[in-house]
């Protein structure tokens, strides 16, 4: 490197290449102020509807873990209380459907425990499982089994009831059939996105070319 030539910033030691934005290797500042200068979720891909907010990831941070929290309550509480696993598997879904807004399709497979269809098939055998194990020992279908503990430390009186298994597989079926969804429509959407970009990239050049003389 000669020394009229100037040295290039580049990224600070304790980051990775993709934590930084679009000013990770020329050491200039983002082009808008929505450019994220730390990785506040798992992923650092940029989606490809536009650049991605720090105010939106910050914001998914927060509120997904109370979300989720939120839905499992509706889940545990909706068989004596408004809830269930319907209820509390469309909370879920919800915080998953932030989390691709803010991070795309990327964000959203890193968060998920599994793939969208084998939740669906972990819910169904769950679901069907449960409604059908009384036929087993000649009971009706959907028989409710329950079993009250009474000295849980910390917890104390405790009632468990097989319906929560149920719930449960219905909470998993929910949230696997919204993830495929949006998995389904977003990827296409993307996809979309990027060949019009390319496009208008490869035009650009195009007239670029063109206007040279």
């Amino acid at each position: 490197m000669s020394d009229d030539e100037p040295a290039r910033a580049g990224p600070s030691p304790g980051r990775a290449d993709g934590e930084w934005g679009r000013a990770d290797r020329s050491g200039a500042p983002p082009e808008d102020w929505e450019a994220p200068r730390e990785r506040w979720l798992s992923t650092a891909v940029q989606p490809a509807f536009g650049p991605r907010s720090v105010l939106l990831e910050v914001a998914a941070r927060l509120l997904i873990p109370a979300i989720l929290v939120f839905s499992v309550y509706l889940l545990v509480s909706g068989h004596d209380r408004p809830g269930g696993g319907f209820a509390g598997g469309l909370v879920a879904s919800m915080a998953y459907v932030l989390r691709y807004i803010a991070g795309g399709r990327h964000e959203l497979a890193a968060g998920i425990p599994m793939r969208p269809n084998a939740m669906l098939a972990l819910g169904l055998l769950l679901a069907c499982g449960t409604a059908a194990a009384p036929l087993l020992v000649g009971h009706p279908v959907l028989e409710v089994y329950s079993y009250t503990a009474h000295h849980l430390p910390v917890f104390g009186k405790v009632k468990f009831a097989s319906y929560l298994l149920f719930e449960s597989g219905v909470f998993l079926i929910v949230v696997g059939l919204v993830l495929s969804v949006v998995a389904a429509l977003g990827a296409r959407m993307e996809a979309e996105e990027v060949e019009a970009r390319d496009r208008r990239r490869r035009s650009g050049a195009g007239a670029e070319k063109g206007g040279r003389p």
